[in-house]
C-alpha cells in the first residue's frame, strides 16, 4: 500500500499504527479490572506475545471495547495469532469505528479505498475518513490528507453518495 500511493502512503503506513497507541478515555473499559485485562494484554501485544494479547482483548472486543477491537484488526492484518484474514480485520475495525475510534475509521477508509476485507468502495472510504476527522486530536492531519487523496480520484457523483452516508452518519454518532 505505502509504495503505491507515494509519500503520503508511506506516512499513512507509519502513523496509523503508531497512533494507535495513543487511546482517548472512551476507547478503553472503563472497569479497573477490565481495564488491567487491556493492559495486560497489551504489554503481551509490546512483547510480541500475540497469544497472550488475543486472549486478553477478544473477550474485551467483543464487549464493546474500541480499544481491543482495534488491536484485533491488526492482528487479523498482520497474522499474529491468527490467519491472516482482511474480511476479519475489516469486521474488527467496523465495529471499532462505530465506536468512534478515529484510527479503526481510517483503516476502515483504506481498506474500502483498496478493496481489502472488503468491496472497493470510495464514498464508503470517504465517509470514514471524514469521520475520523470531524475532532481535533492525532488523527485529525493523516484523516484529512486522506480524504484530499479520496476526492481527487473520485466522481461528483461518489462525492455526493459519501456526503449522504456522512450527513446521514454523523448524526447517528
Amino acid at each position: 500500500m505505502a509504495l503505491k500511493y507515494g509519500i503520503p502512503g508511506l506516512i499513512l503506513a507509519i502513523a496509523i499504527p503508531l497512533a494507535a497507541l495513543a487511546h482517548g478515555p472512551k476507547d478503553l473499559p472503563d472497569d479497573p479490572k477490565l481495564l488491567d485485562q487491556y493492559k495486560q494484554g497489551y504489554a503481551a501485544y509490546q512483547q510480541n506475545d500475540y497469544a497472550t494479547a488475543l486472549d486478553k482483548w477478544r473477550p474485551l472486543a467483543e464487549q464493546g471495547s474500541s480499544a481491543a477491537q482495534l488491536f484485533l484488526g491488526f492482528m487479523h492484518v498482520n497474522g499474529q495469532s491468527v490467519p491472516k484474514d482482511a474480511a476479519k480485520a475489516a469486521y474488527w475495525y467496523s465495529e471499532a469505528a462505530e465506536r468512534d475510534n478515529m484510527v479503526a475509521q481510517v483503516r476502515l477508509a483504506l481498506m474500502y479505498r483498496d478493496g481489502s476485507g472488503v468491496a472497493v468502495d470510495r464514498a464508503k472510504a470517504l465517509f470514514w475518513v471524514k469521520m475520523a476527522g470531524r475532532t481535533e486530536n492525532h488523527m485529525q492531519k493523516i484523516a484529512q490528507a486522506l480524504q484530499r487523496s479520496l476526492e481527487a480520484a473520485m466522481t461528483r457523483e461518489e462525492i455526493a453518495a459519501a456526503e449522504r452516508l456522512f450527513a446521514k452518519g454523523a448524526d447517528d454518532h
